[in-house]
């Protein structure tokens, strides 16, 4: 699994109005206002904790870091163990850059669709992800949980679905699943919003 999809739902949700189980997502009223939320507009940074589940493991591979949102930036990806390493996702595609250099994700195949639904999932628009992905969601006074399932078939032979969840206005977890045997889940922490960014920030973890 690739350690940038942590992205894809990235955000701190807002309280929002309770609706049954099984809703139309793409056409409920709550869940627009809950996606009117999800498209930052102030730069955001979070820590995070990424567990990789494997067939052929006993136990988890886990990964901690801190993701960060700018808005004409794009987003970033910095995990700080097990090894150094920073994911970065804008409108030029994908950069990894590591300690030997960094490097850009192929333009094509697999990489450029996925981009293309990230790209599509970061401006949380109804109707686009309702175009890309299949939607289910349960959206309730406290906890709410909403999946996505790739429609594009490049995307789908590499995930089968993502699910996040969250009690009231704080998304907690994200739920990244290609196969019934292997999977990764993120915790998020408490993020801040309106940070400043330093210079040295913006170099490193954006372009």
């Amino acid at each position: 699994m690739k350690p940038w999809l942590l992205l894809l739902l990235f955000s701190l949700l807002q309280p929002a109005s309770a609706a049954g189980p099984g809703v139309g997502v793409a056409d409920d009223p709550a869940w627009r206002e809950l996606f009117s939320h999800l498209a930052p507009t102030s730069p955001r940074q979070c820590a995070f904790e990424e567990r990789r589940y494997f067939p052929f493991r006993a136990r988890p591979v886990v990964l901690t870091g801190t993701v960060r949102i700018a808005p004409g930036r794009g987003l970033s990806l910095e995990y700080a163990t097990p090894a150094r390493r920073t994911v970065i996702i804008d409108g030029e595609g994908i950069l990894v850059r590591e300690s030997g250099g960094q490097r850009a994700a192929p333009a094509q195949g697999r990489a450029q669709a996925a981009t293309a639904a990230l790209a599509a999932i970061l401006r949380f628009d109804p109707a686009e992800l309702a175009r890309d992905f299949k939607l289910d969601g349960t959206l309730g006074p406290d906890a709410w949980k909403l999946t996505l399932i790739p429609r594009e078939p490049g995307l789908a032979e590499s995930l089968e679905s993502v699910s996040v969840d969250g009690v009231r206005g704080r998304l907690g977890r994200i739920e990244l699943v290609r196969s019934a045997a292997q999977r990764i889940e993120i915790v998020l922490g408490p993020a801040t919003e309106g940070i400043a960014f330093s210079a040295d920030t913006l170099a490193r973890a954006f372009r």
